[in-house]
């Protein structure tokens, strides 16, 4: 086994990343029976090989407007981005490890507030077995079932469990504060939970329960406390094809009410260098539903106080390795009962780089 490890050794540097990391583990477990072999590895080398390190750059364009009418456009965010991730995982030992991600946001039109300098911790955790369970414990993203409630980070504890009826459990607080499209929104304690069940190979059942509560103020207009309850599906329709939605409502006396629904093909993998996927949806997310659901140009006219619905088409591409390109077109108005006609259209274009 020592020989076959020093050949892949020896040829690491035509493997990918994650057979690096898997030649790296090897080489510390046979570390005995390399050295009497003169394969040298020496201490250091042992205790680095313990750490894996990737990262990612996002360059992102993103646009919103809104047609009027008896108005000229009047443009909302006109925005490009450059986001750099470095990955940190390390092995505390069989049953715990370490995550870390460094993240920093750069303004390609010019630095506003300093913030090009600014690199943070953006998340950092460790996970592991405990009593039967994965528990995960630290700032981790937070992006329950398909993220049409929440997607976000949250500073506290996750515990999952269960087999054929997968369960995750949540208690913290949301470190996020850019909610319903507003910067200085409070930090949410969060109490959650999710279900997914498998009905088959081809369906997945999803539910969710969440609890959110501002200690500083409301979180919605007459309450501090807002209560959420979700139920969704993803099934894959033929081979290529899938369909997945979802639907929320809170306990909001108005605007309560959140869903959508997608149809996909294929879609775009950084290990395959030409394959493609397209998708196209629809959502209907009202003000008091959803305080920061995933969707890219959420809301009509960029504020969470008009809600959005509409349609989402989009078109991604592996044009070299681990390289994707990905272009999507929101077109929406506002969600509540009586708003005016005014529609507002999004369009995002990005390139992802990992490394």
């Amino acid at each position: 086994m020592a020989q076959m490890v020093a050949k892949a050794m020896a040829r690491s540097d035509k493997a990918d990343a994650e057979q690096k990391a898997t030649i790296d583990k090897l080489s510390v477990e046979f570390a005995e029976e390399l050295e009497g072999l003169n394969v040298r590895v020496t201490k250091l080398e042992k205790n680095s090989s313990t750490v894996k390190v990737t990262g990612e750059a996002r360059l992102r364009y993103e646009d919103m407007s809104a047609d009027r009418a008896g108005t000229e456009n009047d443009n909302f965010v006109n925005t490009l981005k450059l986001r750099t991730r470095i990955h940190l995982n390390g092995q505390i030992n069989d049953q715990w490890g370490y995550y870390g991600r460094l993240q920093s946001e750069n303004n390609m039109r010019g630095d506003v507030g300093g913030s090009n300098d600014t690199v943070t911790m953006h998340n950092v955790y460790v996970k592991g077995a405990l009593f039967g369970t994965t528990t995960t414990i630290g700032r981790f993203d937070y992006v329950p079932n398909f993220g049409l409630i929440m997607d976000g980070r949250l500073n506290g504890v996750k515990v999952g469990f269960g087999n054929a009826l997968k369960t995750e459990l949540y208690y913290g607080k949301q470190q996020d504060r850019d909610l319903w499209g507003e910067a200085t929104q409070p930090n949410l304690g969060v109490i959650a939970g999710t279900l997914k069940y498998d009905t088959s190979k081809a369906t997945t059942l999803n539910g969710g329960y969440y609890q959110f509560k501002d200690s500083e103020g409301t979180v919605t207009p007459d309450e501090d406390t807002m209560k959420v309850w979700e139920v969704g599906f993803r099934t894959q329709l033929a081979a290529d094809w899938a369909l997945k939605g979802s639907y929320a409502k809170s306990d909001a006396d108005e605007d309560n009410k959140a869903y959508f629904a997608e149809i996909g093909y294929k879609g775009a993998d950084k290990k395959k260098v030409g394959s493609y996927g397209a998708w196209v949806g629809y959502r209907d997310l009202e003000a008091s539903a959803a305080p920061r659901p995933t969707f890219d140009g959420k809301w009509a006219e960029n504020s969470g106080l008009n809600g959005g619905k509409g349609y989402e088409v989009g078109f991604n591409y592996t044009p070299a390795l681990n390289t994707v390109l990905r272009v999507k077109y929101v077109d929406m108005k506002k969600s509540f009962e009586g708003a005016d006609d005014t529609k507002s259209k999004f369009l995002q274009a990005q390139a992802e780089f990992f490394f």
